[in-house]
């Protein structure tokens, strides 16, 4: 009997729906909710009390996240009639997503999910961050933001706790969007919602180490709180992305042994020098050395927002390439 090689029998196609819009969504929503997510950490996990960038942190995080559907909106649906000006097409779109949202239309199942994730978040967070109002700086000369703020006060534990856990699940579900495309190698990949959650931690520590580096605060006590938070943080990142290393290795173990399809992805993409250059050595392993050499001498500490702003551009990388390389392989079962 002569054996068929089915590879021969293969095609693969290239998506072409999401693009850099998607991705600047899918990066912006890990980062906004990472920022959510060690704000109410450090605040109530802790126990750490620097309510100015706890709440302004919350809110960026609440704001990263939701500007971040604009592109997704764009790119998904209407960025073409956005780029010639057909305002009518826009509005006509976007009306017709609200509805679905609203009545459960066509919508995916983890784009319905996500959306529920996004607004919990939205409204917890932005809650638990008013509740801080009056210790916050700038928030605290807003008379009617103050009265707000301390209606929430007396729960401001359970809106915290609450926020938590939104956030948790906005770093995780796009993931689970993009591994129910089985026919999609780069994106079927049961490690993806793992390695997009441990990734946005990793970008989230970076706007903290952002944040105690160039804030340090007024009072002495303030800038003795902010050095050991940007102590921690900096020392959290570098286990993060030795996380992230390792799991990117399994990525591609998997990608490679589990079919041919994979085999195919898994060879484009480190053929890639903007993949392996750009994401995974000035993405990855330069701050992690740069963090590293950091943390460890003090008279370096200037590396510091250098290896944040470069985790910052590997954490978009990382989506940009995982969507990039969604490539059909064709043909697949219905």
């Amino acid at each position: 009997m002569v054996g068929i090689d089915f590879h021969q029998l293969l095609t693969f196609e290239p998506q072409h729906h999401w693009g850099v819009g998607v991705a600047i969504y899918l990066f912006l929503g890990g980062l906004g909710a990472a920022i959510g997510f060690l704000a109410t950490m450090y605040k109530h996990v802790f126990k750490k009390d620097d309510p100015s960038m706890f709440s302004w942190s919350m809110l960026l995080g609440v704001l990263l996240v939701n500007f971040g559907g604009i592109f997704l909106v764009l790119d998904m649906f209407v960025w073409e009639s956005f780029l010639h000006g057909h305002i009518f097409e826009i509005f006509k779109v976007l009306l017709a997503l609200f509805g679905a949202a609203v009545f459960n239309g066509n919508f995916h199942p983890w784009i319905q999910i996500g959306a529920n994730l996004i607004m919990w978040f939205s409204i917890l967070g932005l809650l638990w961050a008013l509740s801080m109002a009056d210790r916050t700086a700038l928030l605290n000369k807003i008379g009617f933001v103050v009265k707000i703020g301390n209606i929430f006060k007396p729960i401001q534990g359970l809106l915290g706790w609450l926020t938590m856990f939104s956030a948790l699940g906005v770093m995780a579900y796009t993931g689970f969007l993009l591994s129910v495309a089985p026919s999609i190698p780069a994106w079927s990949h049961p490690l993806l919602p793992v390695l997009f959650l441990i990734s946005a931690l990793s970008t989230g520590t970076a706007w903290y180490m952002l944040w105690t580096y160039f804030a340090r605060g007024k009072d002495e006590q303030t800038k003795e709180l902010r050095e050991h938070i940007g102590h921690q943080v900096e020392w959290a990142d570098i286990a993060l992305i030795g996380l992230e290393l390792l799991a990117i290795g399994a990525y591609f173990n998997y990608l490679y042994y589990a079919y041919a399809g994979g085999k195919y992805v898994f060879h484009h993409m480190l053929s890639d020098m903007g993949f392996v250059g750009g994401f995974l050595f000035l993405g990855l392993i330069i701050p992690w050395i740069l963090e590293f050499i950091a943390a460890k001498v003090h008279s370096l500490r200037i590396l510091v927002p250098l290896a944040a702003l470069l985790v910052l551009f590997g954490g978009f990388l990382l989506r940009y390439y995982i969507l990039h390389y969604g490539i059909y392989t064709y043909p697949w079962p219905s």
